[in-house]
Formats: structure tokens, sequence, C-alpha cells
């Protein structure tokens, strides 16, 4: 009856929400928005569909690492390969899990060493991110290659707020804070935090847990010297992870070392018509397993000019990589020059992109039909890279959205080689309520493709008590799906999942104190075939501001 009666409630999520800001002549008018360090202008901003997570909710739904996050994007499935911190992929809008881009601060991140170039979200934690930005549907013309079947933008910026929060149980901790100072005039942040779990087997039928530890460093640095900012962010991060092989036969002495490094430093010229920039990005990759080593080196630099209505820009990147397992050796290289541009006019915009191997555009309108009712569509053109295990791809796609006040309705359809996808997302968002929908038809030569369920639907909300109470849900529902068989590759079907998680918290003066309830309906679920996630579980916590 409780899981009928929270179906019934999930009609429609996006945060379309923008921050205002009014420009000072002393001080400019900088906020964190969507496009950042983008190809795109203020027009094409508003056209495609873009999932906000902001570090509030982040914080407020307990939210630690990014596959927790993408659970709550509609178009959005996620399998993890074990629980928290354990391998995951991400499947959106029905492409594959190799089809999705990840960005830094609009700076491409992908692993240059993995073989297929998917990217694996588990073992990234949210200790010093304070946005996400989702990009659904083909975006090759904002960011390039790789982002057939949409992107994800993590953003590190100077975070203000001196905080510190902990919470955890008898098997699992979390413990994060940042620190903010200022000297002579220069912004300088320190975020860190560190994960540790031990609460399941990863493999299903194994009789032994395997842990997880997570540990995240962010610094961030930047100052104003009239409208020229100079900003650096570096990040850090390691996740030691025990793990299983595909059978409990071999579920003993198998384990991941994934470290990532990241530099960015860069120079704004921001004036009230429009903003040039430069960024000098490098990251690395280095993961070890019992059995195998990969590591992979990126470097790159992008320069913009961008005006509210038009826009030019380019990037080199240049990728290295070198790996070893026990039946080979292999090394790599890649690089990349890029130029695009951006303008609109009246109600219509367009983006286009020349890399070296291919072409792609977007073009798009944004008609308001009344004070309350905004009509808006695009086109969009894109590809993938050749990797050590996949070929060169294309895509195109088309959407259409409708958005009357706070409610969102889209159709979209893409086509990647033999890859079609087609369905509707539906979502309401209104200040601390957020609800999701979206049904979805993905088959490859006719055939349903694995792990995207039809439906989907998801609810957050946040709900203030008396006496600074407040009771915090977070809810998401999977539709049944076909998978493959973790040890004999049949295609079997899974069935649906109801994940439930409530935290309530009370807050006395700066320090919120609160005890969460995650898996309320102890729903045992393998998310792939195969491998374990976490029941019900009850944990403790609180966070401070000083």
């Amino acid at each position: 009856m409780i899981r009928i009666l929270i179906l019934s409630l999930l009609i429609a999520t996006n945060l379309h929400a923008m921050e205002q800001c009014s420009w000072d002549e002393k001080t400019p008018c900088v906020i964190i928005s969507k496009g950042s360090l983008g190809n795109s202008n203020r027009l094409g901003d508003r056209i495609s569909p873009t999932s906000i997570i902001t570090k509030s909710e982040i914080e407020k739904y307990n939210l630690v690492d990014l596959p927790k996050v993408l659970n709550f994007v509609q178009g959005m499935d996620v399998t993890q390969s074990g629980p928290t911190g354990q391998q995951g992929t991400i499947f959106l809008r029905g492409t594959n899990s190799n089809h999705t881009l990840v960005l830094l601060n609009g700076m491409p991140i992908n692993d240059f060493s993995t073989p297929t170039g998917a990217f694996d979200v588990g073992p990234e934690f949210m200790f010093n991110i304070q946005q996400v930005e989702v990009y659904k549907g083909t975006a090759a013309a904002h960011w390039g290659a790789n982002a057939i079947g949409g992107a994800v933008n993590l953003i590190t910026t100077v975070d203000y707020d001196n905080k510190i929060y902990t919470v955890g149980s008898g098997d699992s901790k979390t413990i994060s804070g940042n620190y903010y100072t200022r000297h002579n005039e220069w912004d300088i942040n320190v975020s860190a935090g560190t994960f540790e779990s031990e609460t399941v087997s990863v493999l299903a039928g194994a009789n032994e847990k395997d842990g997880v530890e997570n540990r995240t460093v962010g610094v961030n640095v930047g100052r104003w010297f009239d409208n020229i900012k100079f900003r650096t962010n570096l990040m850090t991060r390691n996740t030691f992870a025990d793990m299983d092989g595909h059978s409990v036969a071999i579920q003993d002495g198998k384990w991941s070392d994934n470290t990532f490094y990241a530099l960015q430093t860069g120079v704004d010229y921001v004036t009230r018509n429009y903003t040039n920039s430069i960024t000098l990005h490098t990251h690395t990759y280095d993961r070890e397993y019992d059995d195998a080593h990969y590591d992979s080196k990126t470097y790159m630099v992008k320069a913009q000019h961008q005006t509210d209505t038009w826009g030019v820009g380019v990037d080199y990147k240049h990728d290295r990589s070198a790996s070893q397992t026990q039946w080979s050796t292999s090394t790599g290289n890649q690089h990349n020059l890029g130029y695009f541009f951006n303008l609109s006019y009246n109600i219509f915009s367009y983006h286009h992109r020349f890399d070296e191997n291919y072409e792609s555009y977007k073009i798009g309108f944004l008609q308001p039909l009344s004070d309350s009712l905004t009509l808006r569509g695009n086109h969009a053109t894109g590809y993938k890279d050749k990797t050590a295990w996949s070929s060169l791809e294309f895509s195109n796609t088309q959407e259409i959205s409708l958005d009357y006040n706070n409610f969102t309705t889209t159709l979209f359809q893409s086509d990647v080689g033999n890859l079609n996808t087609d369905g509707i997302e539906l979502s309401y968002d209104y200040k601390n309520f957020r609800v999701f929908a979206s049904h979805l038809n993905s088959k490859t030569n006719n055939n349903i493709n694995l792990r995207r369920p039809e439906w989907n639907m998801g609810l957050m909300h946040n709900l203030d008590l008396e006496d600074n109470w407040a009771l915090t849900t977070n809810y998401k529902f999977k539709d049944e799906h076909l998978d493959l068989h973790n040890s004999n590759w049949s295609t079997i079907s899974m069935p649906e999942t109801h994940l439930l998680d409530l935290t309530l918290s009370k807050k006395i003066y700066d320090v919120n104190i609160g005890m969460t309830l995650t898996n309320l309906f102890d729903e045992q679920y393998e998310s792939p075939h195969g491998f374990n996630q976490d029941g019900r579980r009850l944990q403790f916590g609180f966070r401070s501001s000083f």
C-alpha cells in the first residue's frame, strides 16, 4: 500500500530555475549556472533539457557519490557491480554505457585507457563537487566527441561555507569538511572527505564482506583583479575496493585501486557584454587491479570568446594511455584540435563544432506561447571516437519540450547506428519538491537493450516541521528490465525495485543532527544481476557550520 501511495504521486523532475544576479560595475556578476565553459549562448542554454543537482541538494538528500546523484535524474539508469564505491555504469536515455561524456568544469575527463571508452562513475564521491549538470541528448556541438548520448558536468569552485559533516553506522561511515579563507584578496578553500564501508559481499552468494575506502581532496583558488579572474582547481581522489570474480570460487584476492588527479588553471576576462576565457587542464588515471594495471594522461587547452548571442572558441586535447594485463601490454596516443562557434537570433540558436574526425551541429528554437507556456526543441548530431574495443559511431537526436509553469514534458528520439531510442519525460519541480517519470524504448536491431527499464520514476521532497525539525524523502522506482545472467550469460528478466530513504533531522543553532533510514523496504536486489546492493540500514550523523 505504501508503494502504491508513493507511485500515485509520481507525475513528473528537472531544475530549470536560474539564480538571479545583478551586475555591479565594481563587482562582476558571476554565478554557478549551466553551460560552464561550454559552446553555448544564453538562448542555447535554455533550449535543451538539463538537470541540475546543487550542493545543497547533494547534502540535504545524502547523495554521497555520483551514482546516487544520477539515480535522481530522469532518463538516467545506473548499474553498479556491488554497493557504494564499486564499479558503476550509466545509460542516458537508453544509449550505451560508453555514450555519455563526463566533464570537470567543462573539460572532458573520460579515461582514455578504458577499452570501451565508458566512464566508471562508481569511485566518484561528491566531497568537493558544488554542482552536477546533466545534458541530455546528443551534445557533441557543445562538448565534442563521445557525448552522443549526453554529458555529465561536475562543477568545482570556491566553497565559502566552513563546515564539517559526518554520518555512519556500525559498518559504514562518511566524514567530510570544507575550510575557506581569504588571504590578500585571494579566495582559498580546501574540501576533503573520506568514505569507508564494509556491508555486504560484492558477489551474490559469496560469504565474505567486501570493503571500500575513498579519500577525496579538492583545492580551489580564485582572485579578481577588476574584471579579470584567476582561478585554479585541484582535485585528487583514491578509491580502494575489495572485489569478487564472476563466481563464488574466485571471490578471494580480488581488488581494485583507482586513483585520479586533475589540475585546472585559467583566466577569465568578464564584462557586461562578453567573457573571454582560457583554461589549461590535465588529468591522470592510475588504475591497478590484482591482475592488471591501466593508466592514462590527458592534456588540454581551451580558449573562447562568448557573448549572450554568439561565441567562438578553440580547444586542443592530447591523450596517452598504457595497459598491462596477464595477456598483453599496450600503449596508445590520440589528439584532437577542435573549433566551435554558436549564435542565436530571435527564437533560434545554432551551435557548430569542427573536430579532426567529424563535425557536429545543433539547431534549436525556444518560443514563448504565453506568460506561463513555452515550446522548445532541437535537432543535433554527434560522434564517438574509436577505442580498442569499439568502432567510430555517429548519432542524431530530435527532441521537443513544453514547459508550463513548473511542469515540463519532453519527447525525444535518437539514432546511434543500429541503436534506436525514443521516449517521454515528465517532471514537476517547485521549491523543495521534485518528482519525475520517464518512459523509454531502447532497441538495437529491434532487440530490447539490457539494463534499460521501460519506466523510471522518482521523488525528492524536504518538509520543514515545527521546532526546526525536517523530514527528507528520497524515492526511486525502477521498472522490470532485461539483464545478462552473471554466470551462464543468458538473458533474464530482473524485478522492479522501490528504493526509499528517509532522513529526520533537527537544527540546533548551527548544527544539524539527524538519522537516516536507507532502503526502507529492505529490497534485496541485484543491479546488475549477480552483484549485491545494500539492504535496509540506519545511520546517524550531524552537520555543523563554523
